[in-house]
């Protein structure tokens, strides 16, 4: 039934979600817009570690592990765990402790990786075999963003999250430098600043059928509303724009905001460039960190 004793320790890994872009549509009945958005997974992300415990217990380390409430039901992890169990799987305790690397608040999708990744750890764990359609669906409870976390891949995301479809040819750059201002943003604020200031008659219906390449060059329909609740992300962009090198092959899609913030990243066609602005971004005083898109899992 289970590959699981008391004295075994299962790592896996929770990469961080970058948003390409992002469009938002039209408010759902249930409270939810409509969206469009090409999405990467980095090799940068969060370390998890699952062993059996006589009871359930939520470890939190790292750099970011203060700003999470571990004991809280609304915890994306432990919402996940719960979900299977509320579906008659049978899961016993568990003592899951979590490496948090991704800036929490961040619009990195660090909470919904990381509920992802249990989902995929356990289904695997304990012989679940319940089917990639079937966990989508549960995911989609739990949170918008899980389910696209499924995934490791570049991803279409539409609908309100539920809709995931893989992307197998994307020309992007393969390097990518993260960084964040080192303040959470509330993702509810930040729509309400959207609704509240973009009539009905502006938002465009988002098509099922995307054209990926104008997409990706669509940039981010949050990113203004966010800077008017949080104007320290405009001076983040401004330095980035500052220290990006001047030789820009990327074009316009080089710098902008993920999600719905804090976080930002830059795009470089090298290591060693990436590594170079990286290095700048950490002298102007910001966490930042250079990684690489995951391209195959």
């Amino acid at each position: 039934m289970s590959n699981l004793s008391y004295q075994k320790n299962f790592c896996y890994f929770a990469p961080a979600k970058i948003n390409l872009c992002l469009k938002i549509g039209r408010k759902r009945p249930n409270g939810y817009h409509e969206l469009a958005s090409v999405v990467g997974f980095t090799e940068f992300g969060d370390a998890i570690n699952i062993q059996l415990s006589n009871l359930d217990e939520l470890i939190l380390s790292g750099r970011f592990s203060s700003d999470i409430e571990t004991t809280s039901s609304d915890n994306l992890v432990m919402k996940s765990l719960n979900a299977l169990r509320n579906l008659n799987y049978y899961i016993p305790p568990l003592k899951i402790s979590i490496d948090k690397k991704i800036p929490v608040g961040g619009g990195l999708g660090g909470g919904s990786s990381d509920a992802a990744t249990v989902f995929l750890a356990l289904n695997k764990i304990f012989d679940l075999n319940i089917s990639k359609k079937n966990l989508t669906e549960i995911a989609l409870k739990i949170g918008a963003d899980v389910p696209v976390c499924l995934y490791r891949n570049f991803m279409l995301m539409g609908g309100i999250g539920e809709q995931v479809y893989p992307i197998f040819e994307l020309e992007i750059p393969k390097y990518i430098v993260l960084t964040n201002p080192g303040f959470i943003t509330a993702t509810e604020k930040v729509f309400e600043e959207f609704d509240k200031n973009t009539s009905e008659g502006k938002i465009k219906n988002i098509s099922e059928k995307q054209n990926i390449e104008e997409l990706l060059h669509s940039g981010n329909d949050l990113e203004p509303f966010a800077i008017n609740i949080y104007p320290e992300i405009k001076k983040l962009l401004y330095i980035m724009n500052k220290l990006y090198p001047k030789k820009n092959p990327v074009g316009s899609i080089a710098i902008q905001m993920s999600g719905s913030g804090s976080s930002c990243f830059s795009l470089f066609e090298d290591k060693a460039s990436a590594n170079l602005f990286n290095q700048k971004i950490q002298e102007a005083g910001y966490w930042s960190v250079s990684t690489k898109f995951i391209t195959e899992f």
